[in-house]
């Protein structure tokens, strides 16, 4: 069980320090703010909060969030234990990447059982449970899970981002193009943000990709299909994509990218 708000709530990986450094100056400045309230969870000194210091925010942004699994006096966790359901280190519920708790015959999705916290891999989990109930082999593990925060301007990631590559010991090239070398951004009056892609340094598969801009979830939507298409770089590079169109932006966006380390 989970305590709520009557805000609405929206969650971030704020994996990417050009990004952050990008979105939370404006809150500070700010800039296209007056109903919006940004609280960053830094890793030392405790929250920092950045707002616009105008009164009545409807719109609270969370870097993190944790379970919160309590009786509420209804003895919520210990029906749990009686239930043979076990809790993580963390305070969700303990699952497999098949989704099935330390109980048998019992199955737990979305928020409850730590997966990220979005409606659409929720209705993921239901697809997974589902077809794992009929006899299926459907697995979390496996799945290519895309985040959008609907700021103005909005931003969209999915696979890797720079930090996460370097921790992970994977080398890549990297590729930055500015909205406004974006025609269409052009037209409607919206150069702010980026687009950046992140390529593998010994083959041309693409693994992340983070955008801030107008169109960002859809745009991405592009990318995620062709990661998950196995297709290289170069497809999108010169694939012929409709002028006038945010996605247009991503043929020059890939051209950037490095050549090959010899």
């Amino acid at each position: 069980m989970y305590r709520t708000t009557n805000r609405r709530r929206f969650l971030i990986d704020a994996t990417s320090l050009a990004v952050s450094a990008y979105l939370f100056p404006k809150v500070a400045r700010g800039q296209d703010t007056n109903r919006t309230r940004i609280i960053l969870l830094g890793t030392k000194g405790g929250p920092t909060l950045g707002t616009s210091g105008r009164s009545n925010p409807s719109t609270l942004l969370l870097i993190n969030n944790v379970p919160y699994v309590i009786d509420c006096g209804y003895g919520v966790s210990r029906q749990l234990i009686k239930a043979g359901v076990a809790l993580d280190t963390r305070g969700f519920v303990q699952v497999n990447e098949r989704l099935e708790t330390t109980a048998s015959g019992v199955w737990a999705i979305g928020e409850c059982a730590g997966s990220p916290q979005f409606t659409h891999v929720s209705v993921d989990d239901f697809r997974i449970v589902r077809d794992n109930m009929a006899g299926g082999h459907r697995r979390t593990d496996d799945r290519l899970v895309p985040h959008v925060m609907f700021t103005d301007p909005p931003l969209a990631r999915v696979g890797l981002s720079e930090a996460e590559a370097k921790r992970q010991g994977i080398p890549v090239r990297v590729a930055k193009l500015p909205m406004r070398k974006v025609l269409r951004t052009l037209a409607t009056d919206e150069t702010a943000g980026f687009m950046k892609a992140l390529v593998g340094a010994k083959d041309d598969r693409i693994l992340g990709f983070t955008m801030i801009g107008s169109e960002a979830g859809e745009v991405m939507a592009v990318i995620q299909a062709a990661m998950l298409a196995e297709l290289p770089y170069t497809k999108l590079r010169d694939a012929v994509i409709a002028h006038l169109t945010v996605a247009e932006g991503l043929g020059p966006l890939f051209e950037g990218v490095p050549a090959r380390p010899v």
